[in-house]
């Protein structure tokens, strides 16, 4: 097995829900979606595959309300596994969307029959910021793109660089991001966590896939993950399978 470190660089934009806030722009209250600055593993998974991460989505209501069947994650989780990704430079922007028909032929909007907000506002992650995760390659003979997109409508459109990895002993205290549901399933779950990012549905027969959390370990599981980029020294504290 292979371990490598990928350097992620944002060609477009990304932008997705994980918080929810409001900003007053001219006296109007308006709620201010913000993404948190960690990017979770299935969709790296499916994006280092060449596989969209929307084409997961089943057409019909799922059979379990929250969970979905990640199709084709068992099969490349026997080739590879990548851990979710951690920010390392971040250029943050924001757009106002409209949410309720507002034609450009209308001379006067008509009154809204709820009290349902007009715009939201969209913050993103916009191009040159750069993202960090760690691979564990168990079939070598796999060819690593260098180009990945994770996000739908085109967007999600990363540059990537790799660079051989060593790991360099066991230490503990608190890891990288990692996968809460993958840590339980590989008998790897911390004494304790902090939520860094929650989405909204989790792997089907998976608890906890849905949270990336940083986690606490009392006990020397952490394998230090170290390369060099340049003149950087990248390091990583990560929980590593057998």
């Amino acid at each position: 097995m292979r371990v490598l470190v990928a350097r992620l660089k944002l060609n477009n934009f990304l932008t997705f829900s994980s918080s929810i806030g409001f900003s007053v722009i001219g006296g109007v209250s308006y709620p201010v979606y913000k993404p948190q600055p960690y990017i979770h593993n299935y969709a790296l998974m499916y994006g280092f595959s060449g596989i969209l991460y929307a084409s997961l989505a089943s057409p019909t209501k799922p059979k379990y309300p929250g969970e979905i069947d990640y199709r084709f994650l068992k099969e490349i989780e026997e080739k590879m596994y990548i851990y979710p990704a951690r920010p390392r430079n971040l250029v943050m922007k924001r757009m106002l969307c409209n949410i309720k028909g507002e034609g450009y032929v209308e001379p006067v909007q008509p009154k809204p029959k709820t009290i349902y907000p007009w715009h939201v506002i969209h913050m993103y992650f916009a191009p040159q910021s750069s993202f960090e995760t760690v691979i564990l390659l168990r079939d070598e003979s796999i060819r690593l793109p260098r180009v990945i997109r994770i996000g739908t409508k085109r967007q999600g459109v990363f540059s990537v660089e790799y660079s051989q990895a060593r790991i360099k002993g066991t230490t503990r205290g608190i890891s990288d991001p990692i996968n809460l549901g993958d840590a339980r399933r590989f008998k790897l779950e911390p004494n304790s966590y902090i939520v860094v990012l929650v989405t909204k549905t989790k792997r089907k027969g998976v608890p906890y896939s849905n949270y990336i959390v940083k986690g606490i370990y009392e006990d020397e599981k952490l394998a230090i993950v170290e390369t060099r980029m340049g003149d950087e020294l990248i390091s990583f504290r990560l929980p590593i399978p057998s």
